[in-house]
């Protein structure tokens, strides 16, 4: 996102994901926030801290199984530094020259919440990290359970009780990386072109239970078979890295697929990075399936 204005990014957010997958990424939306906000505050304009969204930042900020939601980083009792928007601790830095009554609000972190994700079209847990005052404005950052990280008011989440999490059933996200030497568009082929796909569908499908038609139905050569009705699909290039997100929705879960691809230039390396879930009693299961299809999508990636 390098020499990108927030004004950009703010068309971005209208119709697509930002891509944030870069390990500077999130400093780097910062970085140009404050340069658009010198400008800003002499036209008394508000701040742009709050409403972007970076579901493709895995480097950032992977997965985290509900289990795990409190044990993630974060700031308390104060503003973040530079740093710590960084490295995965935290997501807003505040210039406090320009915004010297910025402060945090008076919520202890990690806090679990419910926000309405109008991309993926549906209510998806996250977990607030951060949540702070600027221009008389509450903002939150978060992290999503299945990866990456977004922004919004801070009314625009619900906190959940201490019931309500007690009620939420043990789940886990199949997530790991694979190097495969490759490019990028040599990947992509296998991912998303139909002709690879009946080669893919015996690694997830034995029993050929999905026929023929699940392909023209989804942008990727993969398929959970119990994920439920796809409510958003986006398989593109952002930012010069290719990334597909398919989002379903069951009866009682969300479940989110997400490939990654980073692709080293020099080397012609590229790092498939793999999200999926959440699954309950069906994690072994699954992860032992995607791992072959992953293995299966480098072997015939590498063989051209």
């Amino acid at each position: 996102m390098k020499n990108n204005s927030i004004q950009i990014l703010a068309l971005f957010l209208v119709s697509s994901f930002i891509s944030c997958s870069q390990n500077s990424a999130t400093a780097e939306i910062q970085e140009e926030a404050l340069k658009v906000e010198k400008t800003q505050v002499k036209k008394s304009q508000p701040h742009q801290y709050g409403g972007w969204f970076c579901p493709d930042n895995l480097n950032g900020f992977p997965a985290v199984d509900i289990s795990n939601w409190k044990s993630v980083p974060v700031v308390n009792g104060r503003l973040a530094t530079r740093e710590e928007t960084q490295n995965g601790t935290s997501l807003i830095f505040v210039d406090l020259e320009q915004y010297p009554e910025a402060k945090p609000l008076d919520i202890e972190m990690p806090k679990l919440a419910r926000f309405y994700n109008a991309h993926s079209k549906k209510e998806e847990l996250v977990i607030v990290i951060q949540a702070i005052n600027v221009s008389n404005d509450s903002v939150v950052g978060f992290r999503y359970l299945n990866g990456g990280n977004g922004s919004a008011n801070f009314s625009a989440v619900r906190i959940l009780s201490d019931e309500e999490i007690e009620s939420i059933s043990s789940s886990r996200f199949v997530s790991f990386n694979l190097n495969i030497n490759a490019t990028q568009t040599e990947i992509w082929k296998v991912l998303t072109q139909p002709e690879y796909a009946f080669i893919l569908q015996p690694i997830f499908d034995e029993g050929n239970t999905l026929g023929v038609k699940w392909v023209a139905s989804t942008k990727v050569n993969y398929k959970y078979v119990n994920g439920g009705e796809i409510t958003s699909e986006f398989a593109e290039s952002l930012f010069g890295n290719q990334y597909i997100q398919i989002d379903y929705k069951a009866e009682d879960k969300n479940y989110v697929e997400k490939f990654l691809l980073l692709e080293d230039e020099e080397t012609n390396i590229t790092e498939l990075k793999i999200a999926c879930g959440p699954y309950k009693d069906d994690f072994n299961q699954q992860k032992e399936i995607l791992e072959k299809w992953a293995q299966k999508v480098k072997e015939l990636s590498e063989a051209g």
